[in-house]
């Protein structure tokens, strides 16, 4: 009897293994630049090896029992069988097979992870800046909180381009706040969020929509009702900057078109740094310190993941990877 479960149970590994590579070859015809895709209905989860190097199926269960090879199928969580059916839906909203409401961008958590990143931006403000937090408690002292953002708005200087703010404040800084808002986009839309860096009309079709979402973001960040003109009441006054003695009152038009033009070349080159090198760190190792500390190259998708409650290192491009994290 022992005999014959074992040889029972090599013919369901068997059987097990050729399902597999039908998956992972139409997987691979489909798109090379994502991770394996499952077919609906399938009933486990794969889990990924720590190393890369493995190149088929016969070397993954070379010198392996039965009882080994069974190991690499195993039933998935509740989480991770949701995971495996949005990769599912990302892979095929991408590849043009699922059209529809399936593959329509999620407006309200791209609006709610955007109002947790503006919250923390006017926080820091006013944890900072000691004008804003003045501003802002006269302003509710005083119930000018709205007349004061009114006056802000037409007073902006809307014929200069500059704001006179340091080079880091104006290159650096807000083309980092665009690359975050495109990111909190594309991570809620399921064309796009599974894509890596490439040469395609889709991949650069979706990186200009992300971009106007961040220039619509930026636009409500200088001078919306939950602004710099309303939250501090940037511009409402002149004043002689020192040790420059400029004098200014801190508004222009520059960000309205460096934040996002910008934010788009930082998301790109996050891409490109995604795909040709943090990806072989997250194939390579399962040590959260080190793939946290790697996150640090891509600040924009770090920051956009803990928007929506993810490890900054999480991605949605590689089922195998992703699927390892969140474990």
């Amino acid at each position: 009897m022992r005999a014959i479960r074992r040889t029972l149970l090599v013919f369901l590994v068997a059987c097990a293994n050729s399902s597999f590579t039908a998956v992972a070859q139409s997987g691979a015809s489909s798109s090379p630049s994502f991770g394996i895709p499952t077919q609906p209905g399938t009933s486990y989860f794969l889990i990924d090896a720590p190393s890369p190097a493995v190149e088929s199926d016969a070397e993954m269960y070379a010198g392996k029992s039965s009882t080994e090879a069974a190991a690499v199928m195993v039933a998935p969580t509740p989480r991770q069988a949701k995971l495996q059916s949005e990769f599912q839906r990302n892979t095929d909203c991408e590849n043009g097979t699922l059209h529809g409401e399936p593959c329509r961008v999620d407006w309200v958590r791209v609006l709610g992870e955007s109002f947790i990143f503006l919250s923390t931006q006017h926080a820091g403000n006013i944890a900072m800046d000691h004008d804003t937090r003045l501003e802002l408690m006269n302003g509710f002292d005083n119930g000018t909180f709205w007349s004061k953002y009114a006056y802000c708005v037409r007073h902006y200087r809307w014929s200069r381009w500059n704001d006179d703010d340091p080079f880091g404040v104006d290159y650096i800084g807000h083309p980092m706040m665009g690359a975050v808002t495109s990111s909190i986009y594309e991570q809620n839309d399921p064309k796009q969020r599974a894509l890596m860096f490439e040469n395609s009309r889709r991949y650069w079709m979706g990186r200009l929509r992300a971009m106007a979402y961040s220039a619509a973001y930026s636009a409500q960040w200088k001078v919306g009702p939950l602004s710099e003109a309303s939250i501090g009441n940037t511009g409402i006054f002149y004043y002689t900057r020192q040790p420059d003695h400029v004098w200014t009152n801190e508004t222009g038009m520059q960000d309205f078109f460096i934040t996002p033009i910008g934010g788009m070349a930082w998301n790109i080159g996050e891409d490109a740094i995604d795909r040709f090198i943090l990806s072989h760190v997250r194939h390579g190792t399962r040590n959260k310190w080190l793939l946290l500390a790697s996150s640090l190259a891509t600040p924009a998708k770090s920051a956009a993941n803990l928007a929506r409650f993810r490890a900054p290192y999480y991605r949605d491009l590689d089922l195998k990877t992703a699927g390892a994290l969140v474990r």
